[in-house]
């Protein structure tokens, strides 16, 4: 069961005009250079703000300026996706001092994504250009082809891209990260109890994409990295801070 932190972020910014386009920002007690943004999970359906203050306040008592981004999702809304991950990229990197009491813009930002928001996290790492230093993906829908195929999801990546890969191609041309070549050093963490999505998927992302990191985490399953009372966040802490 995921611990949740009710306590408040230090601040919550805004980088667009809809309720989802927010950010809510967790400071470590010492100025820092590194910023970690952390994209939730929910396979594009479920959002919920709250569920993610605890891994931000955590992520921050470890070092790091965080900010958990909230993000535009739901049946047949990945471009909307896309733009907001990389529109909250340049916002909250180019607008450091109005949202952090001591801390600048940050030098390295590492880019942290969960299940669904590690398909977007591995996204933004083949981005031209992209401002991200690095990513870190925990049980990422890594292969979205694969995961249609094979039935993982509940539907859920033909309700997010509009169909199956033969009804939409250009969609899952666009957004499948295992046919996006990353930009950025890469790392992949993904538990051996995962059945939410097996760990067959990142081993396959891994295996398209030489030079990726992919650390297998005995005994995690799909919910703990969310959980910064699991065994398994000490494998994640240690992750971004290798960057």
């Amino acid at each position: 069961m995921t611990t949740i932190d009710t306590t408040y972020p230090d601040a919550t910014m805004r980088y667009g005009a809809t309720a989802r386009q927010v950010a809510d920002v967790f400071e470590p007690a010492e100025a820092t250079d590194s910023l970690v943004l952390l994209l939730h999970g929910g396979m594009w359906r479920d959002s919920d703000r709250i569920r993610t203050w605890s891994a931000g306040r955590a992520l921050a008592e470890a070092g790091h300026l965080t900010a958990t981004v909230e993000y535009r999702h739901g049946p047949g809304q990945w471009r909307q996706a896309f733009e907001d991950v990389e529109t909250a990229i340049e916002s909250i990197q180019l607008s450091g001092r109005e949202w952090t009491v001591h801390n600048d813009a940050p030098r390295r930002i590492t880019l942290v994504g969960h299940s669904s928001g590690g398909q977007l996290a591995l996204w933004a790492a083949s981005r031209p250009g992209t401002l991200v230093t690095g990513v870190v993906a925990l049980a990422p829908a890594a292969a979205l082809a694969a995961m249609s195929e094979e039935g993982l999801g509940d539907g859920a990546v033909e309700e997010f891209l509009g169909g199956t890969p033969v009804e939409t191609p250009e969609a899952y041309a666009a957004a499948d990260p295992i046919g996006l070549a990353p930009r950025v050093p890469v790392r992949l963490l993904h538990g051996t109890a995962d059945t939410g999505i097996p760990i067959a998927i990142s081993e396959r992302y891994a295996a398209a994409h030489p030079g990726v990191r992919l650390e297998v985490v005995d005994g995690a399953d799909h919910a703990a990295w969310g959980d910064p009372a699991s065994p398994a966040w000490s494998h994640l802490v240690a992750a971004v801070r290798e960057g």
